[in-house]
């Protein structure tokens, strides 16, 4: 069976919210963020949702150097997040993060890379905390080239031998839809260890060497270890106009989407199409992007049962 997941955001619920979303005057806190989520687990397991993406500011200012006020946050929720991990593992729900895209590793400032490192081992410690076991991982971006592919590579790969062994064996590499294909990140795994996330829709992005589907897919599923479930990204292109209605002095406008933008819910034969690529290989975990979040994860189901009842047998 393939386990689905959302991120972060619930809206088939009123009232669910990530986390504490306050700003620093208002202090925050990681104890509210997890009462959040605490509810978010039981909306989630009463639906079946098997995977779910924390808010990677779940912790409020946690490494926040104008604010070191909130830096003791872990120490002081020790209870509440082994708690709140327990009850995860309860329910089944694999708990991940997507860590932002200004934390970059393969950075030239140095400084920006030093800060990058800082925020990585603070989400693994969370996560250690949580007492997530090795699925729960942090998703990273290589970040950008910089004019010369090779040179970042290099850089990221030192940065992360550099880290502590609590958010190495965490990170895991996905590609994007500019700077960092499939083989690029193939080569950072040989080089680091780390696993490979693969996007689908990136994929299809950024796609130079034209590796098809199924084959990206056995690629990206190999680098996980032995003993850990692998995860993808799914995602639909959005193709629909925003149209910004006619108002005094401006005609009304239609806008064309941008490549990479994700649509508000999921294609289903695009995604049958995965499945079938993804015959005879290891099982492993879909996170879906989508705008309407876990409205978009319920309405997959139900298109997979009337377009493929076949296909809906294989994910829950």
């Amino acid at each position: 069976m393939i386990r689905l997941g959302v991120a972060v955001r619930i809206l088939g619920q009123a009232g669910l919210r990530a986390r504490d979303g306050r700003r620093a005057e208002h202090a925050p806190h990681l104890s509210i963020s997890l009462l959040l989520v605490r509810e978010v687990l039981a909306y989630l397991a009463e639906r079946q949702i098997g995977c779910y993406r924390l808010a990677d500011d779940l912790a409020p200012y946690l490494t926040d150097e104008r604010h070191p006020e909130f830096a003791r946050q872990l120490d002081e929720c020790g209870d509440l997040l082994a708690e709140t991990g327990a009850l995860a593992c309860d329910y089944g729900i694999r708990l991940s993060m997507h860590m932002p895209m200004h934390v970059t590793l393969a950075a030239p400032d140095a400084a920006v890379a030093e800060r990058s490192a800082v925020e990585l081992i603070a989400r693994a410690q969370l996560l250690d905390a949580l007492g997530a076991g090795p699925e729960a991982v942090l998703v990273l971006h290589v970040g950008g080239a910089h004019g010369d592919g090779a040179a970042a590579r290099f850089r990221f790969a030192t940065r992360y031998q550099q880290l502590p062994e609590c958010a190495r064996r965490r990170v895991v590499l996905e590609p994007d839809e500019h700077s960092f294909d499939l083989p690029d990140l193939l080569r950072l795994h040989q080089a680091t260890g780390a696993p490979v996330v693969l996007d689908i829709l990136h994929h299809q992005i950024n796609n130079p060497s034209r590796i098809p589907l199924g084959e990206a897919l056995g690629l990206a599923l190999a680098t996980w270890p032995r003993g850990v479930r692998p995860k993808i990204h799914f995602s639909t292109q959005r193709t629909e106009a925003h149209v910004l209605p006619e108002r005094r002095g401006h005609a009304r406008q239609v806008l064309a989407p941008q490549a990479g933008q994700h649509a508000d819910y999921i294609n289903p034969f695009e995604f049958i199409a995965l499945l079938a690529a993804a015959r005879g290989l290891p099982p492993f975990d879909i996170m879906l992007e989508a705008k309407a979040a876990d409205l978009a994860l319920l309405r997959l189901r139900e298109d997979l049962r009337r377009y493929a009842p076949e296909a809906a047998a294989l994910v829950w």
